[in-house]
């Protein structure tokens, strides 16, 4: 009897063989329902809940226009609740666009800053500069043994009209001021948090002002409190705390003040 021919053994061979190496290379990149969704410098991005912890246990950050009108920096003054990385998301629009920018960064010496361009590049390095942009929104999370996570609003002001009259995105905030005609670029910044010995009981958000130079002179500033009484607005010159002659409407605090970088209402 003659052999049977070994071709046929040796295809059925050969498919067993590609069937299993494709079976393992599967195997091995399969989807994992453990597999982080996103990750920032190759750490696992996390989801908090937003503005949980009190006001007075949150950081001090500021957002500043640069003299570019194509750059804003991000800094990170005080720190109250011990962190060791901030991991941001700065969101908004230019036009009708949403753009976003993020990173994490390292809080090894306070304050740390990162300077945020305002476009994007392609691969071969060519930029283009998003315009007619309006501000958004700074998500943060602040990463250590006790993670955290702060949301807050910014509005972005390019003020090529000489205007005098701005407000913040809430419309909590109000400011008037023939100085602030002659700055070219503001940000109002629903602040996280506020610096240390404030010389009151503080009853409303912090407000920061930004410019892309040197904030001076006064201004007619008016600010909603979250209750009626006794109020007064108070400004950080960034050294200290100075308190403003004010009135007060309802849980409207008025006062002419000192052109600073960040305010808030302090009931006595």
């Amino acid at each position: 009897m003659k052999n049977l021919p070994k071709k046929p053994i040796l295809v059925g061979i050969v498919i067993a063989l590609a069937v299993l190496l494709v079976g393992g290379v599967w195997w091995i990149n399969r989807p994992s329902n453990d597999e982080p969704e996103e990750t920032t410098k190759n750490k696992t991005r996390i989801s908090l809940p937003e503005n949980v912890i009190p006001v007075s246990e949150r950081p001090v950050m500021r957002l500043t226009p640069l003299s570019s009108g194509h750059h804003i920096e991000f800094a990170v003054d005080y720190v109250k609740k011990p962190a060791e990385e901030v991991d941001y998301t700065l969101e908004y629009q230019t036009g009708t666009l949403v753009q976003a920018e993020q990173d994490l960064l390292t809080l090894n010496t306070l304050p740390i800053t990162k300077e945020i361009f305002l476009g994007s590049c392609s691969a071969g390095g060519a930029c283009t500069y998003h315009e007619d942009i309006k501000g958004g929104s700074l998500l943060t999370t602040f990463l250590g043994d006790d993670p955290y996570a702060l949301k807050s609003d910014w509005k972005y002001i390019d003020n090529l009209e000489k205007e005098t009259d701005f407000s913040s995105r809430d419309g909590m905030f109000q400011i008037s001021s023939q100085n602030l005609s002659v700055i070219r670029f503001l940000i109002i910044f629903n602040n996280a948090g506020y610096p240390d010995n404030v010389p009151g009981r503080v009853v409303s958000n912090p407000y920061s002002l930004s410019a892309s130079s040197t904030l001076t002179g006064t201004a007619e500033l008016n600010i909603r409190a979250q209750e009626e009484g006794q109020l007064t607005i108070a400004g950080w010159d960034g050294e200290a705390w100075q308190t403003f002659e004010t009135t007060s409407d309802g849980k409207m605090a008025s006062a002419e003040v000192a052109l600073m970088p960040l305010y808030v209402v302090i009931a006595e």
